[in-house]
């Protein structure tokens, strides 16, 4: 007898004895992630300590234009001037102190206000910075002028047909200061030169003493 076996089942029917499967979804966490995780580390012996956090680093402003420039609100350093933010030595008030690279002592010392109904100092920014490089370049050249002039003295004369002219340049050495006295006639040539103390006065006085006495009348050496 001749049996025929069939080998379709049905597609919609389970396995059985096992459960139907049920689709999973992942979903998202509502919460937003911290903005700052904590790592905790374990020692060999099963104590936990928190790593201390990492401090904020500086702020470093940089220009295309130039190299890099560095600002905390109370220093700002750039093109060789730094300012500072200083507190006042009597403890009362702030200042702010400028600084030319290589100079040892500040160009410029100015008092600073603080913040509004507070004891903190205004914070030092690009504008303030700008202003404050300005003021202290002017005193630095108002300084080189001044000391120019203090180790230079010209006098122009006339004696006769003759015009003259008479510098003294002031030579500030450690060991040896001096002063260097020179006369020049109307053509531009230096007829005389004189080697005379660091103390001495030009004056139209004394430049013409000088001339008529044959150069020889400044107290000095003749050279």
């Amino acid at each position: 007898m001749n049996q025929q076996m069939s080998f379709e089942f049905a597609l919609d029917a389970a396995a059985p004895g096992r459960a139907a499967r049920t689709a999973r979804r992942r979903t998202m966490s509502p919460h937003a992630p911290p903005a700052q995780l904590q790592l905790t580390l374990v020692a060999a012996d099963g104590a936990a300590s928190a790593r201390p956090p990492v401090a904020p680093r500086r702020p470093v402003f940089r220009s295309d234009a130039g190299p890099a420039r560095l600002g905390d609100g109370r220093q700002w350093s750039e093109d060789g001037w730094t300012a500072s933010i200083v507190p006042n030595q009597d403890g009362d008030g702030w200042a702010v102190q400028v600084r030319r690279e290589g100079e040892s002592e500040p160009v410029l010392l100015a008092p600073w206000l603080t913040e509004r109904d507070s004891a903190e100092p205004r914070p030092l920014d690009q504008p303030a910075f700008n202003a404050l490089v300005k003021t202290a370049a002017g005193t630095l050249e108002r300084q080189v002028r001044q000391m120019h002039a203090s180790l230079h003295k010209r006098v122009a004369l006339t004696l006769g047909s003759a015009r003259w002219e008479v510098t003294l340049e002031l030579v500030p050495d450690e060991y040896d200061p001096h002063g260097l006295l020179r006369a020049v006639d109307d053509s531009g040539e230096c007829v005389a030169r004189e080697r005379v103390l660091p103390d001495f006065k030009l004056t139209t006085a004394t430049a013409r003493a000088w001339i008529e006495a044959g150069f020889r009348q400044a107290g000095g050496e003749l050279w």
